[in-house]
């Protein structure tokens, strides 16, 4: 996200701040939190378009099932009476009727030879054309006397139909019965879910978008709220450096009663109690300097009085030697005195 990466300066390598803003607490809460309600949204839309398609096709499947029912003897009454006689009113008419239903892609109108009388494909040319011939295993289905819904084909053509509309139906065979009980054709309405396909089209490229409305309200909600909770960390984080570089009488000024306020306030007193410490050992210091000051002044002066008692000690040793040196010399003059 292009709104969480900051200009480099001169003193970073490129590339260097915004790698730190992505890790940063911010940036982590903010790609889980969109993370998180992507998943969820994501999860809910996909659930939400199952049901809807489901709801969706099981309209169309009602739809073209009450308009076969409705349409089949008007079609027939209005092929019997103008597709040869009136092309153009025959060709107006059943546009008309077939834009009632949206679950309505082909209209075919067979009768028991398994001949096409007439296709709503080929409503857009000028000239009758020659009649085509369905296949044997719709055939089948055309000369039934009772409606069947066709949901399978394999590929052989083989048709796999029911008497109870299944949920997908690619195909409804609806017989005509006359007033006289005769049944000489059955309509084979194809039925298209183009226009459920296109509605969930619509509904994934709304759950995206409303997906990215939520997560842009996300990550604003969740950058003001990161603000508010790490600003008080920045703080936080900015005070613990100034206390580390030896300023004891910074305070943190968050009033917060969260937990961020209670480490604040925990942090205050912790720099108290080191500035008494810091003041104690200053004390204690200035105190052992003192000590150590009159110690040594006291160390000195007995120093000075050893120093002079030996001064005096040696000078009366000295005496005391030259006095024996006398001693001697007067023995030696005596004892020559006494010789003679």
């Amino acid at each position: 996200m292009i709104f969480l990466l900051h200009p480099t300066t001169k003193n970073f390598g490129v590339g260097i701040k915004p790698m730190i803003e992505l890790r940063s607490l911010k940036s982590k809460l903010i790609v889980a939190t969109s993370c998180l309600l992507a998943l969820v949204f994501i999860g809910q839309s996909i659930v939400n378009t199952i049901s809807i398609e489901r709801r969706l096709r099981d309209g169309i499947n009602d739809e073209v099932k009450a308009f076969a029912g409705l349409s089949t003897r008007s079609l027939v009454e209005v092929y019997e009476e103008y597709y040869l006689s009136g092309f153009r009113k025959f060709k107006e008419i059943v546009e008309d009727t077939v834009k009632w239903s949206r679950g309505i892609a082909r209209v075919r109108l067979v009768d028991m030879m398994g001949r096409v009388r007439f296709d709503t494909e080929d409503l857009t040319r000028k000239e009758i054309k020659d009649l085509e011939t369905i296949d044997p295993f719709l055939l089948e289905e055309v000369r039934k006397l009772e409606p069947s819904y066709i949901h399978y084909k394999d590929s052989q053509g083989k048709i796999f139909s029911s008497d109870q509309p299944p949920s997908v139906i690619n195909e409804i065979v609806y017989p005509f019965v006359d007033e006289w009980g005769r049944h000489q054709y059955s309509i084979v309405y194809s039925v298209s879910y183009e226009t459920v396909q296109k509605e969930i089209q619509w509904d994934i490229v709304r759950a995206i978008l409303f997906t990215l409305l939520l997560i842009a309200i996300a990550v604003n909600a969740v950058n003001f709220l990161t603000i508010k909770i790490i600003k008080p960390l920045l703080n936080l984080e900015e005070g613990a450096r100034i206390v580390g570089g030896g300023n004891l009488d910074y305070k943190l000024e968050i009033k917060t009663e969260d937990e961020v306020g209670e480490v604040a306030r925990e942090f205050n007193k912790m720099t108290e109690k080191l500035k008494e410490s810091r003041k104690g050992l200053e004390e204690a210091k200035e105190s052992l300097e003192i000590k150590v000051k009159e110690r040594t002044k006291e160390l000195q002066k007995r120093v000075d009085e050893l120093e002079r008692f030996h001064r005096v000690t040696v000078r009366r040793e000295m005496k005391m030697i030259e006095l024996k040196k006398e001693i001697e010399s007067l023995k030696k003059k005596l004892e020559k005195k006494g010789r003679i």
